[in-house]
């Protein structure tokens, strides 16, 4: 029991380290001006779309740079989904661990996920050049239940597998 309490810890730990990160990348990206943020997004959108035209070819010297224009809003919407679904993986992951109930689990991280992108589009209504949005609430929510939706995916696979291996083992010799 010891060993079992022991992982436990060490997982716990390992990942309130990687939410703790995860949320100072938040605060600093949030941080940035509006100049400063949309020239990283453009950067990472045209990085993206470049990288689309080498597999499919083509595009000419004027579509990338069109293609990254018309996708930079997606791109940063898809990073708001990205960050919070780290984070509701994470900090679902660790509920999982101490609380019996997963409803409890759940609804804690639920809060708390709400709570920091509120937080989060807050400090950007402060920053000059940036605006904070509802909508981006609403994606950074929605990615944090994907997040908690793959932990419950994983735990009910491994639910399934370790049945499976408990019927098998009583269906041999």
């Amino acid at each position: 029991m010891e060993r079992k309490i022991r992982k436990k810890i060490i997982l716990t730990v390992i990942a309130g380290i990687l939410v703790a990160v995860t949320y100072i990348m938040i605060f600093m990206l949030s941080a940035d001006n509006g100049e400063n943020s949309s020239n990283i997004s453009m950067k990472v959108s045209k990085m993206l779309v470049k990288l689309y035209y080498s597999f499919v070819g083509g595009g000419g010297q004027e579509a990338p740079v069109l293609a990254a224009a018309a996708a930079e809003g997606s791109i940063r919407k898809l990073a708001h989904f990205a960050e919070y679904m780290l984070l509701g993986f994470l900090s679902y992951g660790i509920a999982v661990l101490w609380i019996k109930q997963k409803w409890k689990g759940f609804l804690l991280v639920m809060l708390q996920l709400i709570l920091s992108a509120g937080l989060d589009e807050l400090h950007q209504y402060f920053v000059p050049g940036r605006y904070s949005s509802a909508k981006d609430v609403l994606i950074d929510t929605a990615g944090g239940m994907a997040g908690m939706l793959i932990i419950l995916g994983m735990k009910g696979i491994q639910k399934g597998w370790n049945h499976i291996q408990k019927h098998e083992s009583k269906t041999y010799f």
